[in-house]
């Protein structure tokens, strides 16, 4: 049995503005069809997409058009191997307590290697293989 989807639940759905395959929060529905979406990493709202920057609306031109959409659409997990690709040096153990800049590689217990993206106050946003989480940290702004 499907679960029914109601607002404030999550979907995965295409970021026109982080250009991903993300985890969203649904934010309106008309008569049981999602309408509108809210990105977990960005913060921004759109309609639902699904898996594709065209959400599904226009038709193929040909081989030309399959050919290059692939190239545009970057997996989360693909865009987590390119931040760490371009980084250098140890991994840093997460601790609660400790402050973090971005682009440093954390080594979580749990969710296993990340890399720091945004620092807020007491707070930062680090992107592992599966997803961005929000992490307590030491930080100050």
């Amino acid at each position: 049995m499907t679960k029914q989807l109601s607002v404030s639940d999550d979907v995965a759905s295409y970021c026109t503005k982080c250009k991903l395959n993300l985890e969203h929060i649904i934010i309106a529905m008309v008569g049981g069809k999602i309408v509108k979406v809210k990105c977990k990493t960005c913060g921004s709202s759109h309609n639902l997409r699904s898996g594709d920057s065209a959400g599904g609306k226009t038709k193929a031109r040909g081989p030309e058009s399959a050919r290059r959409r692939p190239d545009r659409v970057q997996t989360l997990e693909a865009h987590w191997e390119t931040c760490i690709a371009g980084k250098e040096g140890r991994e840093i153990p997460y601790r609660m307590d400790s402050a973090y800049a971005v682009g440093d590689i954390v080594l979580h217990n749990v969710f296993g290697i990340g890399i720091v993206q945004k620092v807020y106050s007491k707070k930062c946003a680090m992107l592992f293989k599966d997803k961005e989480r929000t992490l307590v940290s030491a930080n100050s702004e």
